[in-house]
C-alpha cells in the first residue's frame, strides 16, 4: 500500500466535539483544515441522551455530533479517516503519520479524546513503544522481515494486519485473546495453513525487554510461558500517552496533555482540546476548548 503525502494549514487529530469544533473555526476563517478521524469512535458516537448541552433541552449525542460535523464540513473542513501512529512536532512544519499518509501542517490541534487507561495497557507496552512495540503493520512490518513477531488483537483490522505481516515475510505469532473474533474466520485458518501460529486460548500478560522488545509472556490453559519475538504489534485503539510522550509533549499525572488557558501545549504550534486534557470532561467544555485551540492555531499561523 502506497503512503500518500497531504498538506494542510491546520491538522486536527480527533473528530469528537472538540476536534470538529476546531475544524469548524479554522475552516470558517478561510484556512485549509484536515480533521483526522480515528477508528476509536468519539464517546458522542455511542448514542445516549444529552440534557445539558446549551440550546438543546434534550438531544441524542450522535445527532449532536452529526450536526457539528455537518457544520464544519459546510465551511470547508475535510474529515479523513486514519489513526495517528507517529508525530514530528518540533520545528515547522509539523508532521503526523497515519497508516495511509504523511500529513504536513502549519499547526496541529490534538483532540483524540481520553487516553487508553494505564490498566488496559499490556505491562511493558508503553515503555517499549517505538522500540519494537508498534500499532502499524504497514509502517513497521518491513523492519522485521524474517523475524518472529507477535500480533495482539481479535478485530477485523487485526486480521488484515496479520495478513500484511505474513505477506511481508514476518513469522507471526497471533494472540487474539480469549473470544477469538476474527481469528475464528476462514481467512484466519488460511493464514494458519501458511504458517501463522494462532494461540486462541492464550493471552499476552507482559511484553519483555530492556531497551527493545525481546519477547512476550503468555498465559494459556497450560500456565505461563515465554515466547521470544522481535516486535509486538498491538491492534486496538492507540494509547495516546506513549505516542505523545515520544513526540516530546508534556503529560500530567493522569497521562493527559498539559495545556495552558489558551490550550497551548509545551510545543509551539501544537494545541490540545477536549477530554485529552482531562478538563471538564463535558461536551460543552470540549467544544469550547476546541474553539480556543482553533483560534490560537490561527494566531500561530499569522506569526
Amino acid at each position: 500500500m502506497s503512503i500518500k503525502s497531504l498538506k494542510t494549514d491546520v491538522l486536527v487529530v480527533g473528530a469528537g466535539p472538540a476536534g470538529l469544533t476546531a475544524g469548524l473555526y479554522v475552516a470558517r476563517a478561510g484556512k485549509k483544515v484536515l480533521v483526522l478521524e480515528g477508528r476509536g469512535p468519539s464517546r458522542l458516537a455511542i448514542s445516549y441522551t444529552l440534557e445539558n448541552y446549551p440550546g438543546f433541552p434534550s438531544i441524542d449525542s450522535r445527532a449532536l455530533l452529526d450536526i457539528i460535523r455537518g457544520q464544519a464540513v459546510s465551511f470547508g473542513a475535510e474529515v479523513v479517516a486514519g489513526d495517528a501512529v507517529a508525530f514530528g512536532l518540533d520545528g515547522s512544519p509539523k508532521y503526523v503519520t497515519t497508516k495511509e499518509a504523511v500529513i504536513e501542517a502549519g499547526a496541529v490541534v490534538l483532540a483524540t479524546g481520553k487516553p487508553v487507561p494505564k490498566e488496559r495497557l499490556i505491562p511493558g507496552e508503553d515503555r517499549l513503544v517505538g522500540q519494537g512495540v508498534s500499532y502499524c503493520a504497514t509502517c513497521d512490518g518491513p523492519l522485521f522481515r524474517g523475524a518472529r513477531v507477535a500480533a495482539v488483537g481479535a478485530s477485523e483490522e487485526a486480521l488484515e494486519d496479520v495478513q500484511a505481516l505474513q505477506s511481508m515475510g514476518c513469522r507471526v505469532l497471533w494472540v487474539p485473546g480469549k473470544g477469538g473474533g476474527a481469528a475464528d474466520s476462514d481467512a484466519a485458518r488460511a493464514l494458519e495453513a501458511k504458517g501463522v501460529e494462532i494461540r486462541r486460548e492464550a493471552k499476552v500478560r507482559e511484553i519483555r525487554g530492556d531497551q527493545r522488545v525481546e519477547g512476550v509472556r503468555l498465559e494459556g490453559p497450560s500456565g505461563p510461558e515465554d515466547a521470544d519475538v522481535a516486535a509486538v504489534f498491538v491492534f486496538r485503539e492507540i494509547p495516546a500517552g506513549p505516542l505523545f510522550e515520544r513526540a516530546g509533549l508534556a503529560l500530567d499525572h493522569k497521562q493527559c496533555l498539559a495545556v495552558d488557558r489558551f490550550q497551548r501545549t509545551n510545543i509551539p504550534g501544537v494545541f490540545a482540546a477536549g477530554d485529552i486534557t482531562c478538563g471538564g470532561l463535558q461536551v460543552v467544555a470540549a467544544a469550547g476548548e476546541g474553539c480556543v485551540a482553533a483560534m490560537q492555531a490561527l494566531v500561530f499561523l499569522r506569526r
